[in-house]
């Protein structure tokens, strides 16, 4: 965190939400790190850990759902003793909206360790008050099998990210509505979400690539986290484009209700990403938003799913 020395760096760094004067310069694997913190008194005798988290510092937001899931996987994780597992799924609720002002406290339960299975339920909480609710499955690859089907091929109508604009240029350059929230500036490793985006127009299926920053000698768990948050971006305007409304999406109020995600794959934070999108059932106060991640060779390496609230 650092304060910024004027106006013409608050516009290369940050986003909407910044606050005015400050820059977040922290790295997103350290934004998203948790720490082990005293347990809460358990009357049924449960097996409890607790954790503490941050939310994002330097930005007016409430927390985003991204960040709150990623650091529920890093929280449970820390709790599987094999160090072979890797989490494979995760379902997540989101009951109530949290704030930027006040930590965040992670309680593990630690629900069963089976011979292929460890399965974790993870409460996350904020001045008392229960935000989300996450379940998440941990295992070894090969308890689940290996896929040895032939690697796809992206479609070569899809053009390579590096060719793209990013964010912020498509707003200069008016480029169509993409319907993305908090667009980052410049530097996009400073936004409160640092997923570097970069829209595809004039696609049948809402898609763009992404990438977050890379990270070297970590966990493939942490990799995994990093991955959560950025599925969490930008996916519910996949139901404006299925309702062919998604040049008001980014003014939309919207509440998700759900995550749910699968991991096909090991991933890299730092590699390149297209998240394709679809919408298969939609009404006028919702929708469900669903998400194929796959990597530059075409291997798919998770899959998404949303339901969404439109409130205006």
């Amino acid at each position: 965190m650092s304060s910024s020395s004027g106006d013409d760096e608050d516009a290369e760094n940050g986003d909407n939400t910044s606050v005015a004067g400050v820059t977040n310069r922290e790295d997103l694997v350290n934004r998203l790190a948790v720490e082990p913190c005293r347990a809460p008194d358990d009357r049924l005798g449960r097996t409890t850990a607790s954790f503490v988290g941050r939310p994002v510092e330097g930005f007016t937001q409430r927390t985003f759902g991204g960040h709150l899931v990623a650091q529920a996987v890093l929280a449970s994780a820390a709790t599987v003793e094999d160090p072979e597992r890797v989490v494979n799924s995760l379902h997540a609720y989101f009951l109530t909206s949290g704030s930027h002002e006040h930590p965040l406290r992670y309680d593990v339960d630690a629900v069963r360790d089976g011979r292929s299975l460890s399965i974790r339920e993870t409460t996350v909480i904020q001045n008392a008050r229960k935000l989300t609710r996450i379940s998440a499955s941990f295992c070894v690859p090969s308890a689940i099998g290996i896929s040895t089907a032939a690697e796809a091929v992206v479609d070569p109508a899809v053009p390579a990210p590096e060719t793209l604009e990013p964010l912020n240029r498509r707003r200069r350059l008016g480029l169509p509505a993409d319907g993305i929230k908090l667009p980052t500036r410049r530097r996009w490793e400073t936004a409160s979400r640092p997923v570097d985006i970069r829209y595809i127009d004039d696609s049948q299926r809402r898609c763009f690539w992404f990438r977050t920053a890379a990270v070297r000698g970590v966990h493939q768990n942490v990799h995994r986290a990093i991955l959560a948050f950025a599925s969490d971006r930008s996916l519910l305007p996949a139901i404006a484009h299925a309702r062919g409304d998604l040049a008001g999406a980014h003014t939309m109020r919207t509440a998700s209700i759900d995550h749910s995600m699968w991991f096909h794959a090991d991933v890299r934070a730092g590699d390149w990403y297209l998240y394709l999108q679809d919408s298969p059932f939609h009404t006028p106060k919702s929708g469900l938003a669903l998400g194929s991640i796959v990597d530059e060779r075409g291997r798919p390496v998770a899959s998404v799913a949303q339901q969404g609230l439109i409130l205006e």
